[in-house]
């Protein structure tokens, strides 16, 4: 099993406000970024997801803001499979400053899994090499967890 690597993002001048700061909401873009560059990496991005008819709508997000990020900051996301069931997934993303290791944001958000006419599917019924995919990152998960 590959590891789930970090999603890299240095931040540009227009994702901050009048003080040089991040402006909130962008942390949220961040979340959406780093899974779909994890997507990417397990290889099963939204792109092969959707030619397969599955899309995989936001249910819910939220963020804690713990520490400000400013312009040029380096931070690296680390996304988490909290839970799966084949229907529904909550991620959980932890956003580090490169350098220093600072945590400045933390987040969820869950998701579920809709065939093109908006009704639930089963992945691991209708898809079940795409729910291989999340499982096994739920597995990773798992095994993080006891090592720890």
């Amino acid at each position: 099993m590959q590891k789930i690597k970090s999603y890299e993002h240095k931040v540009q001048y227009y994702e901050t406000d009048q003080m040089g700061i991040v402006h909130h909401s962008n942390y949220i873009r961040w979340f959406e970024e780093a899974r779909t560059f994890i997507l990417e990496e397990v290889g099963f991005g939204y792109k092969e997801m959707e030619a397969c008819g599955v899309i995989s709508p936001v249910l819910a997000v939220n963020a804690e803001y713990r520490a400000m990020t400013r312009y040029s900051d380096v931070v690296l996301i680390d996304i988490k499979v909290v839970s799966y069931n084949g229907i529904k997934m909550t991620l959980s993303y932890t956003i580090k400053d490169k350098e220093t290791g600072e945590v400045r944001c933390t987040g969820e958000s869950q998701h579920c899994f809709l065939n093109r006419e908006g009704k639930p599917v089963s992945l691991k019924r209708s898809f079940p090499e795409i729910h291989k995919v999340f499982e096994e990152m739920s597995i990773h998960k798992k095994e993080a967890e006891t090592i720890i």
